[in-house]
């Protein structure tokens, strides 16, 4: 095996061994399906320590089970089922997978949040059928489109079903929710003063309230809008600015630490195939799940930020490409 490696622990630090069980010949690294509110991503296998926002469905694809450590202990099965946020090793050299992370706009993503101790847990089998079977069809290129994206959101709101509901979501912390979709650079005093809040304040509400930190929300908007330029042949930079990450070491670092190799593993060389088929119109999309009883949309919002800027002719221009309060790195 000659795998392609990227010496980077969760954090950025240079020291700790990410390693992906390398594709056939002249078949891509990686199979990527984005849902907008989801990501399914299928490789032949890898080793590496991560940290994300995403809670995270990880599926064996072969006759094997997948082990990940995680707060000292080691959980195998077919399928497991990770708190967002936790810091954990996935253990599957030569073990085909496929993961399905499903981002905090995604309804079911707080019940999915309060997943107990351990964060990391093995799904029982009449759970894990429907991922199975999906996750197998996907990474053969047998499902694909919108009959992909029906199967993972029926075996994700079967998974979240038996989780208690949650109180509702803040109105504020909804609408800040949407304004940071639209602009993630904004600042965020800017942002909270017609809701009569204190920067700490909002951060605070926020963070009770999804369960996420604000500012690791505003990073998984820009680590979405940046998923949203595989394939597209960009330079990393290009795709840092359009993303809008301060620069490409920026944006490298937080990718690395969500996915365990560096974006150049990703984006470069065709090594991911996008599923492209059907995709929707995100305009539609974004505003039929934005809440009605929120203030609408600046009228210079024309797509979702998460594929605004791939729209466009050109190359592309970030809408605020700053990290400053709300947007300021972990």
């Amino acid at each position: 095996m000659s795998p392609f490696e990227a010496g980077h622990d969760a954090s950025g630090r240079s020291g700790a061994r990410s390693v992906w069980t390398p594709a056939a010949d002249g078949a891509p690294q990686a199979r990527v399906r984005l849902m907008g509110d989801a990501i399914v991503f299928a490789c032949p296998g890898m080793q590496n320590i991560t940290v994300r926002h995403a809670a995270t469905v990880l599926c064996a694809t072969g006759p094997q089970p997948l082990h990940v450590r995680c707060d000292g202990q080691t959980i195998a099965g077919q399928v497991l089922l990770i708190r967002p946020m936790a810091h954990k090793t996935i253990h599957a050299i030569d073990q085909p997978l496929v993961l399905i992370d499903l981002e905090p706009t995604r309804p079911q993503y707080r019940r999915l949040n309060a997943l107990g101790a351990p964060p990391v847990q093995a799904l029982d089998t009449g759970v894990a059928q429907p991922f199975l079977h999906m996750a197998r069809a996907f990474a053969a290129g047998r499902l694909q489109g919108r009959e992909l994206d029906s199967r993972a959101r029926q075996a994700i709101d079967a998974l979240a079903q038996p989780f208690p509901a949650p109180a509702p979501l803040d109105a504020r912390v909804r609408q800040l929710m949407c304004l940071l979709d639209e602009n993630p650079g904004a600042e965020l005093e800017q942002l909270v003063r017609p809701m009569d809040l204190s920067p700490h304040h909002a951060s605070r509400l926020f963070g009770q309230g999804l369960g996420l930190p604000l500012r690791r929300y505003v990073l998984s908007i820009k680590i979405r809008a940046a998923a949203s330029f595989m394939g597209s042949g960009l330079a990393l930079t290009q795709i840092a600015q359009a993303a809008g990450f301060v620069d490409s070491a920026h944006f490298s670092k937080v990718w690395t630490q969500c996915y365990g190799a560096s974006p150049s593993q990703f984006f470069g060389g065709g090594r991911t195939h996008i599923d492209m088929a059907d995709q929707p119109d995100w305009l539609l999309w974004y505003l039929a799940r934005r809440d009605s009883d929120l203030p609408p949309p600046s009228s210079g919002v024309q797509t979702p930020w998460i594929h605004r800027q791939r729209a466009r002719s050109g190359v592309p221009k970030a809408a605020g490409a700053t990290d400053t309060a709300a947007g300021s790195a972990p």
